[in-house]
Parts: C-alpha cells; sequence; structure tokens
C-alpha cells in the first residue's frame, strides 16, 4: 500500500484518506487489491491493483468494470477518478474499452 501512495504522490496526487477494501465484500475471488481513496481536493479514486503473468484480455476488462459498480454499491458513492495499475501487457480491445469507460492505466508502477 506504502509504495500506491508514494507512486501517486510523484505523479501530484497526494491522498487524503486511503483503504483497501476486502475483496470477499465484493463477493469476487480474483486476484487483485482495490483501493477506495480521496484526495485533498475531495476527489474520489478506485484504484484496482492487478499483478499478472498472462496478458489482460477483453473479458477482464469487462470483469473489472463490473467489480467497479459492485464497490459504488458497497461504498455509496460514484468514483471520479478509476485506476487501473497492472504489471503485465493489456489486449488492445481491453485498452480502448477501459478507455472509453474513463479508467485511467498506469503501466510504469514498478
Amino acid at each position: 500500500m506504502k509504495e500506491i501512495v508514494e507512486y501517486f504522490l510523484k505523479n501530484r496526487i497526494l491522498f487524503k484518506s486511503f483503504k483497501e477494501i476486502d475483496t470477499t465484500l465484493l463477493k469476487t475471488r480474483k486476484k487483485l487489491n482495490i483501493f477506495s481513496s480521496t484526495d485533498t481536493k475531495l476527489n474520489y479514486h478506485s484504484i484496482f491493483k492487478i499483478v499478472r503473468k498472462s496478458r489482460f484480455l477483453e473479458k477482464n476488462a469487462i470483469e473489472i468494470v463490473e467489480i467497479e459498480y459492485k464497490l459504488q454499491e458497497l461504498e455509496k458513492h460514484n468514483f471520479k477518478y478509476k485506476h487501473l495499475i497492472l504489471d503485465g501487457t493489456i489486449c488492445s480491445k481491453a485498452y480502448t474499452y477501459l478507455k472509453d469507460k474513463g479508467w485511467r492505466l498506469h503501466y510504469d508502477f514498478m
């Protein structure tokens, strides 16, 4: 969690609150880390961190968007910024799908 906060601080985003969401509350068994945070300008951020050896496909992107809707219901608010920190390669269709949905993709995390 510390490295994520430092990464966003390097990109000039300072968080006021930052918490990790348990994936069992969202009823998913995916191996990912989900964070809900608020920056100093009171904008809400949802951060998904995924470490994969295989390629991130369009079906995975659709699943991530569905999990994000569940997170909105759990937290009872919409997120202004949605971030995906991905360690691996991404399919071009998944990339365009997430960009159209308003996601910000981060590859330079580590």
